[in-house]
Parts: C-alpha cells; structure tokens; sequence
C-alpha cells in the first residue's frame, strides 16, 4: 500500500465569476496549472552579475479535461467573464490544501466524441490575478448521477445527410485577448482588448456512402460552401445534454480517401466567424 499520495477521489475543481461562488466543474479527468517567473538578469559595469529582476507580467495558465455527465455546464455562460476558481485536495479526502486561480479569462474550449467513446468538453484559462496557494477555499459537494453523452446518442444535422456514417466530431474554439496594462500596475491588466473575428473550427469524419465532394473553384463565389450545422448531445435515455448550434458556417477544407479492403472515408472541416462574444451564447445551449 502506498502512503502520501493523492488520488482522483481526492480532489476537486470549482469556477465561477469573479466576486460570486464558485461551482464544481463535473466529470474532470485531468487537471493541470502552471506558472513561471519571468527574471532577467541585471549586469553592471565592473561588477558583472548583481542580480535579478522581474521584467514582464506574471501570468497562469489552466487547463480541465473532462467528460460532459450534466445538462448545466458552468463554463459556456463565461466566455466573457473574469473567472475565480481552485483545485482543492488532500490526501485521503481531507481536501486541507488548495491551488487557486484568479482574474481567469478563458481562451480555449474543444469538444469532441468518436464512436465508442463518451463526449467531452475541456477548456483552458490565462490568469492574470495571481495562481497558486492564496486562500483556504471550502469544499461543497454534491452527489451526481451521471448521464454521460455517448457516440450512439448523438444527433448530427448536417447538410450531407444521415445516410453517410458520421464517425466522429471534433469543434475547437479559440479566444484571443489582448492584455493592457498600465504604468504602475504592470501586473494585473487594467483592461483586455479582443481580437475578432471569433472562430470555432468543426471537423466530421465519416464513412462514404452517397457524399459527392464539392469543386474547390466553386467556392469563389458560391453559397453552396455554406451551411448549418448542429450537433446534439444525448444520453442513454434520449434526454438531450449539450447542443452546439453553428449557423452560416463555411467549408474549409474536404479530404476523401478510398483503398482495397477498407471503406471509401471522408473528412470535412467547417469554420465560423462570430464578430462579438456575446454571439457565443447562440452557440451554446
């Protein structure tokens, strides 16, 4: 038996919006927080090394693997939030110890799902208001029964139809900030600017049975290259737990591959552009 380890069941992960309580982020597999001090060395004539200083902001980074297991997903409603939240553990469940994150904005967000498989959902932050050990958080947990989203409850409506066997899905978003920062205060920024357009890349991977690839010259100036997509997330019992709606997006990209003894494989990539962050909440639901 090994002693002075901790294990899965002793820990858990909590966010929420700066200055409200934080709620418990279900079905994690994998957490991972991270920091670095950016020193630079100060040189003097006649003296060579002296020492060091900070030069440069002092920044986190978090990222959550997960699994979607609930309907309520804390994390779709802050895309434009300022973010608080910890990892609180302990060995043997005694939860004593805590790694906090704050002023978190996040940046990236990936689910996806293949056959056989239960969906996910995981996302990564930059702090910007400080990481690791600074308060003592309080542990409220709440029992779950999990409905996991699995590959054979999922609803796809594409415009290539059900008749071509979807065998996967895989949606990846990405948000930039640009920090400001001001003379005087160099290591919270005073404000962010975004940069837009907003993009959410979806992929599909599928058996062929009546797709027809399109003409890539076609795509100069034709709306064919443009459609709606939804992809609907359900559990065993047919309730629905996740949608991801993306209206008006645009092929990509297209691959088709085709060899004795396998079958004919496509793959279409889709982007969207959204102008505003506040346009993600139709994404989402």
């Amino acid at each position: 038996m090994a002693y002075g380890r901790n294990y899965y069941s002793d820990h858990q992960v909590f966010i929420g919006q700066e200055g409200l309580s934080a709620n418990e982020v279900k079905g994690v597999q994998s957490f991972d927080g991270n920091w670095s001090i950016p020193n630079s060395d100060m040189l003097a004539a006649g003296y060579e090394f002296v020492g060091s200083e900070i030069e440069g902001v002092l920044l986190g980074e978090v990222s959550v693997n997960r699994l979607i297991v609930e309907q309520n997903d804390p994390i779709t409603s802050l895309f434009n939030s300022s973010i608080d939240g910890y990892l609180i553990y302990g060995k043997n469940e005694s939860f004593n110890k805590v790694f906090n994150f704050k002023k978190s904005y996040i940046n990236g967000y990936e689910s996806s799902c293949s056959i056989g498989e239960i969906a996910t959902a995981n996302f990564s932050m930059s702090a910007y208001g400080g990481i690791g050990k600074m308060n003592s958080e309080s542990r409220s947990y709440t029992n779950i029964n999990a409905t996991p989203a699995i590959a054979n409850s999922i609803i796809l409506t594409t415009p290539f139809g059900s008749t071509n066997g979807i065998q996967s899905y895989s949606l990846t978003l990405s948000i930039d900030r640009d920090p400001v920062y001001k003379i005087g205060d160099m290591f919270i920024p005073s404000q962010f600017v975004l940069s837009t357009p907003i993009k959410i890349n979806t992929s599909f991977d599928m058996l062929v049975n009546d797709y027809e690839s399109k003409n890539l010259f076609d795509a100069i100036c034709s709306n064919d290259f443009i459609d709606n997509l939804s992809i609907q997330l359900k559990t065993c019992d047919g309730s629905a737990i996740q949608t991801f709606t993306l209206n008006d997006s645009k092929i990509s990209s297209s691959s088709i591959s085709a060899s004795i003894g396998a079958n004919m494989t496509a793959n279409l990539s889709y982007q969207s552009s959204y102008s505003k962050i506040e346009d993600l909440t139709n994404v989402f639901s």
